[in-house]
């Protein structure tokens, strides 16, 4: 009965650490893929006028990477969505808690929104060069 229950135990701590390097090595995975998606955003956000921005909904359950992203016209939005969407199935579950986006504009090379201060302060920096 004490030889069963020494292999039982060995048993159960032999599957807790392979759960735990499993999920270890998940957890590199789904950081890496979160670093990939936020430098795909960082990316496509480029302009040289108000009509190249374009705006990336996204809260909902993918809250993860914000609410919105700002990105160029030409951005390939649907394969953003798609890493975002392994990244959801794989790594994450999140409520949403965004409201809807402001209209973007082009400031600097780089679409902002008119509410924003960054914008704001681009904005004043600007007019001051001028």
């Amino acid at each position: 009965m004490r030889m069963l229950a020494t292999v039982m135990f060995f048993l159960a701590l032999s599957l807790f650490c392979f759960a735990q390097s499993v999920a270890g090595q998940q957890s590199d995975t789904c950081k890496a893929l979160y670093q990939e998606i936020e430098n795909d955003l960082a990316a496509a956000n480029y302009c040289a006028q108000d009509s190249d921005c374009d705006t990336q909904e996204l809260g909902g359950r993918l809250i993860k990477f914000g609410c919105f992203h700002f990105v160029n016209k030409t951005t390939d939005k649907e394969a953003i969505y798609k890493k975002m969407q392994t990244y959801y199935m794989q790594c994450e579950k999140i409520i949403n808690d965004c409201s809807p986006s402001p209209k973007p504009v082009c400031i600097k090379s780089k679409c902002v929104s008119t509410d924003s201060d960054d914008a704001i302060e681009l904005v004043d920096r600007v007019e001051g060069e001028n």
